[in-house]
């Protein structure tokens, strides 16, 4: 199932998650949509084409400084 965190604190958040899996996918919502049919995405989210051509094919990777 997928599911989504997110800070709204003002400290940094430490997230610990575990699975009972020995697979385990990480996939960016922008990059699944961009991935999705272009149609199915804007008739589902009632979006226009500037939405769309801002979404990533290739999910940004996130580091810590």
């Amino acid at each position: 199932m997928g599911h989504y965190v997110e800070n709204t604190g003002t400290t940094p958040l430490r997230f610990l998650e575990m699975f009972k899996s020995d697979c385990f996918v990480d996939v960016s919502l922008t990059q699944w949509l961009a991935l999705t049919p272009t149609a199915l995405v804007k008739t589902q989210l009632n979006v226009g084409d500037d939405f769309i051509l801002h979404l990533q094919e290739t999910k940004p990777v996130v580091l810590k400084p």
